[in-house]
């Protein structure tokens, strides 16, 4: 008689620890209504993600159960219905959070996992494909970026992490965008918003002035901002921006004045700042990125 063996490869084994470490990064997110979602604890401190709409369909009171069995209070911080985000803090500073990855070099075809509690079903691992990369528009009109996969997602897994082979969330996944396949608000997108939310401010790393347009260009156009001064590293030295560009726009804002700036930087939601400048006179347009390029206000 033949006995058989089961063999659990290195990978095999290599993703069940992944997901077991992960899974303590993980909240279940139940309110006095019967809907319930998933949160991911992205900083230290328990700081925590998840979709606004599970918020909204908490009934006015959340509370937050760990995989070690605490229930605790939820306090929200932050949230943004545009996007479909909210920050919670939790009081527990002892869970891990999740490493970040990037999710502007993530391609089609990498392999992805989601961990989340579908129909209330506690911490269930599911694990697909990247199908497709693209753009939505929100309703106030805004782009942004998203990641379609066949990772099997159900009512109870808004909110939690899409996450790559590492480890690393690269997507929250948000069930309200739907469709055939599960959708995820890339990261970039995230921490972006997060940034804001937090008192960050996103910076491209130029000195800028008001300056004349010359005369006779731009159909009428009279001011723009003068580049004054570039610092080193800076997203704007990364996308080949120079002292003396006159910066015209930044994505749909017009630069006539050195807060227009700033209201652009804190606008964008993409990872990338699409500038459109005047250089030896003729129009250009670069874009910045501005994964990384925030600081604390």
């Amino acid at each position: 008689m033949m006995t058989q063996v089961f063999y659990h490869s290195p990978i095999t084994a290599g993703f069940a620890d992944l997901a077991e470490r992960t899974r303590r990064s993980v909240v279940h997110l139940h309110g006095a209504n019967s809907g319930s979602g998933t949160g991911v604890v992205w900083q230290p401190g328990g700081v925590v993600l998840t979709n606004d709409h599970v918020i909204a369909g908490a009934g006015g009171v959340l509370r937050a159960q760990t995989l070690d069995g605490r229930d605790l209070p939820v306090t929200v911080t932050a949230r943004n219905q545009d996007l479909d985000l909210a920050v919670l803090r939790i009081p527990a500073d002892d869970l891990p959070h999740v490493g970040v990855g990037d999710s502007t070099k993530l391609r089609v075809g990498e392999l992805v996992f989601a961990i989340g509690h579908p129909w209330g079903q506690p911490w269930v691992v599911t694990a697909g494909i990247v199908s497709g990369l693209g753009a939505a528009e929100t309703r106030s009109g805004q782009r942004i970026d998203f990641i379609r996969s066949d990772v099997r997602l159900a009512p109870g897994n808004s909110g939690g992490p899409l996450l790559d082979a590492r480890g690393k969330v690269i997507g929250i996944n948000a069930m309200v965008f739907g469709g055939d396949l599960s959708v995820a608000i890339a990261s970039h997108i995230v921490e972006q918003w997060l940034n804001r939310a937090q008192g960050r401010r996103v910076r491209l790393g130029v000195g800028v002035q008001p300056a004349p347009v010359p005369t006779g260009l731009l159909n009428g156009r009279i001011h723009g901002l003068l580049v004054v001064n570039i610092e080193p590293g800076s997203p704007a030295e990364q996308a080949g921006v120079m002292v003396g560009d006159l910066l015209l726009h930044a994505d749909a804002v017009s630069l006539e004045r050195p807060e227009d700036l700033r209201v652009a930087l804190q606008r964008a939601v993409s990872a990338t700042v699409r500038l459109q400048l005047l250089r030896a006179g003729d129009i250009r347009v670069i874009d910045a990125p501005l994964n990384g390029a925030v600081q604390e206000q």
